[in-house]
C-alpha cells in the first residue's frame, strides 16, 4: 500500500462552545483524580508483597501517572444513567484502564509497533527492557480478573458479575481487541477499503471502549433497549476515537500526543488520513460524531455528559 503524503494543517475552525468544554474537562479531570487514587490503591496493596520489586515498578511506570483515562471516564458516565453510588464501579473502571494499559505496553513493544515514546515517557521495554515489559503487561491482563471477580461481587449479583467478566474477557481477546490488532499487523487485503478499516478499529480500538459503555449497563440489570443503545454509542465512539487519533498522528507533536507522532505513516500502515486525505478524515470524524450522539438519545436529559464528551474527542488535541 502506498501512503498518501500528508502535510501539518490547523484543527478545523469549529470548536465546542467554551462553557461546555470548561465543564466537560472538569468532569474528566475529577474522574481522572478518582482513577488514580483508584489505581495507586488497587496496585499499592496487590503488588509489593506478592510480586518482585522490579516487576511492581514497570507496572507503576506504565499504569500511574499522566493516562487520559478516557475508558474509565466513560465506565463512570455510562453508570451514572443507572446509579450515583461510584464506588461499586470503580474496580470495573480500573480493571478497563489495566486492560488497556497492558495493550499499549505490548503493543509498543519491537516485535509489534516498536515505539520509544507513551504517555510522555519512555516505554515499558525502553525503561525496563523486553522481558519486564511482557510480564508485566501479563500480569496487569491477569489481575484485572482477580480484581473484577474479587470486588465485583461485593456490590452486583453473581449473574451480572459472571456476564461483565464474559463481555470484558471476550472484548479484549481474539474477536476484539488482540483480534484487531492482528488484522492491524497482518491484514488480510493487502490494499484495505474504508470497510476493512473500521472492521479493524471496531475490534482493535472500538471493542474495549464499547465494553466501558456497555458493562455498566450490564451490572445495573439495565433493559435491552437500553443495552442496544450503549452498544451502538460504543461502536461509534470508538471509530471516532480513531478517526482523530488518525488526524493527530499527523497534525500534532510528540509534546501534544505524548508519543511518536507520524508513526502511522512512517510504517506505512492504512489509516483514515491515508485512504481518504486529512480533510475527509475530519468530514468521517463529524459523520461518527453525529452517529454516536443520536445512540444516546434515549436516555433523553441524562445524555449529557455522553454529548459533550464526543464533543471533547471530535475536538480534542492529544
Amino acid at each position: 500500500m502506498t501512503a498518501k503524503t500528508t502535510h501539518q494543517t490547523p484543527p478545523p475552525t469549529h470548536t465546542i462552545p467554551s462553557q461546555i468544554k470548561t465543564q466537560i474537562k472538569t468532569q474528566i479531570k475529577t474522574h481522572q483524580n478518582r482513577i488514580n487514587t483508584v489505581l495507586e490503591r488497587v496496585i499499592d496493596s496487590t503488588y509489593p508483597d506478592l510480586y518482585p520489586n522490579l516487576l511492581h515498578r514497570a507496572i507503576c511506570h506504565s499504569l500511574l501517572g499522566s493516562g487520559k483515562r478516557f475508558r474509565p471516564f466513560l465506565v463512570y458516565s455510562c453508570f451514572k444513567l443507572f446509579d450515583s453510588i461510584l464506588d461499586k464501579i470503580d474496580p470495573l473502571a480500573a480493571a478497563i484502564e489495566m486492560i488497556h494499559t497492558y495493550s499499549l505496553i505490548h503493543d509498543d513493544l519491537p516485535a509489534m509497533d516498536n515505539d520509544d515514546l507513551r504517555r510522555g515517557k519512555p516505554t515499558c521495554h525502553k525503561a525496563f527492557g523486553d522481558d519486564i515489559a511482557i510480564l508485566a503487561g501479563d500480569t496487569l491482563n491477569t489481575a484485572t480478573f482477580e480484581l473484577l471477580s474479587t470486588k465485583l461481587p461485593l456490590h452486583f449479583s453473581p449473574e451480572t458479575c459472571l456476564e461483565a467478566i464474559r463481555y470484558l474477557s471476550h472484548a479484549a481477546g481474539a474477536h476484539g481487541m488482540t483480534g484487531g490488532q492482528t488484522h492491524d499487523m497482518h491484514p488480510v487485503n493487502k490494499n484495505p477499503t474504508i470497510d476493512d478499516l473500521k472492521h479493524m478499529h471496531s475490534l482493535k480500538t472500538g471493542a474495549l471502549i464499547t465494553a466501558a459503555t456497555v458493562i455498566p449497563a450490564i451490572l445495573c440489570n439495565a433493559t435491552e433497549t437500553e443495552k442496544k443503545a450503549l452498544t451502538s454509542f460504543g461502536y461509534h465512539l470508538g471509530l471516532l476515537f480513531q478517526i482523530t487519533d488518525d488526524i493527530l498522528d499527523v497534525t500534532s507533536s510528540e509534546e501534544q500526543l505524548g508519543k511518536t507522532p507520524n508513526k502511522d505513516h512512517q510504517q506505512n500502515k492504512a489509516t483514515y488520513v491515508t485512504l481518504l486525505g486529512l480533510e475527509n478524515a475530519r468530514k468521517f470524524a463529524k459523520e461518527e460524531a453525529k452517529k454516536a450522539k443520536s445512540t444516546v438519545s434515549y436516555f433523553g436529559t441524562k445524555q449529557t455528559t455522553l454529548v459533550q464528551l464526543v464533543d471533547y474527542i471530535a475536538y480534542r488535541k492529544n
